[in-house]
């Protein structure tokens, strides 16, 4: 019987990048038998890396110039086959995001020259695969999914409270992204009781009646879960950056049975998901916030759909075979 293919998995950090994209879908692969291997936080000496042999290496966001130096070695101590994994558009960031200046000025110098010591590049979206592809001799483009554990078993409960309970998650790089609900916070806040998770202005926390603070990503799906929202919103800034981000936002929102309310003509947000999607104007926000509170019982079905739209098609391990024939196994 022929063995499983040997996979060296080195992620570029310990958050939602590095688990979404890396550990969680080789978890994946390895649990549903489809391939072996291990996973390393940082590039392996040579004599590791030839004792282990790998079939295929992955790595992520390689830019720092001692790593590019490192890849380039490596290319030469085994004949594994490389795999270069992004997904975000570091060259292109909002200045709202407190991350933009984490990276440096020739980013995407450093990028073109680690990519191309790579036989594949692998992107969440079509328009990293349009910015980044012409650096790689092979461009694929496998979307985020949902890790089965614990999204498919979690949901959050409608408390049928006198308002209905409206909300937003999110971290300190989607400050910009909020500044499209400043008004309609405001001018909601006598119909809905609006509930926050994460780095949330003063602006908006005046109007709030709940905002929680951020948590782990290991304990973000319970504490989303625990908001029990009757509607979700999902705001996202025209700019290219969020242009190539991936839908994780609905796919996460959407596995707690929230109906969800996202803006319109970003890239991110454009897959076949039952989600309501407006122009990122106040009225327009505060218009379709109106017209979905209307009517509680529509909104309620309109959850459970978007939930079951992500269970038949975003968990991780109904994708499997995706993320293994973007890492160079044969379908």
């Amino acid at each position: 019987m022929a063995s499983l293919p040997f996979f060296l998995v080195t992620p570029a950090d310990e958050f939602g990048c590095g688990y979404y994209r890396m550990r969680w879908p080789f978890e994946s692969l390895q649990r549903l038998g489809l391939a072996q291997g291990v996973i390393s936080p940082y590039f392996l000496d040579r004599q590791t890396l030839q004792e282990l042999d790998p079939d295929v290496l992955i790595c992520q966001r390689v830019i720092e110039e001692q790593q590019i130096a490192r890849l380039t070695v490596m290319r030469k101590e085994i004949s594994a086959k490389f795999i270069f994994e992004i997904d975000d558009l570091i060259t292109d960031m909002p200045v709202d995001n407190k991350y933009t200046s984490l990276f440096h000025r020739n980013t995407a110098d450093r990028l073109r020259r680690a990519i191309g010591l790579c036989d594949r590049l692998v992107v969440s979206s079509p328009a990293l695969a349009a910015a980044y592809g012409s650096f790689a001799p092979d461009v694929v483009v496998c979307p985020n999914s949902l890790p089965d554990k614990p999204w498919a078993s979690l949901s959050g409960v409608r408390r049928g409270g006198a308002r209905p309970r409206v909300g937003w998650a999110g971290h300190m790089g989607h400050l910009g992204d909020l500044k499209v609900l400043y008004r309609v916070v405001r001018a909601t806040s006598h119909l809905v009781d609006w509930v926050f998770l994460g780095a949330v202005p003063e602006v908006l926390k005046r109007y709030s009646l709940e905002v929680h603070t951020h948590v782990s990503l290991f304990e973000y799906p319970a504490k989303l879960a625990s908001l029990d929202l009757d509607l979700a919103v999902a705001p996202l800034e025209i700019h290219p950056y969020n242009d190539a981000k991936s839908h994780l936002r609905l796919l996460e929102l959407g596995a707690m049975g929230f109906p969800v309310i996202c803006s319109a003509g970003v890239g991110a947000f454009d897959y076949d998901l039952p989600v309501t999607r407006v122009e990122n104007r106040p009225d327009a926000w505060i218009d379709a916030i109106v017209a979905a509170i209307g009517d509680c019982d529509a909104l309620a079905r309109q959850g459970d759909v978007l939930r079951q739209a992500i269970h038949d098609h975003w968990l991780m391990d109904g994708r499997a075979s995706e993320w293994a024939a973007a890492w160079g196994l044969p379908r």
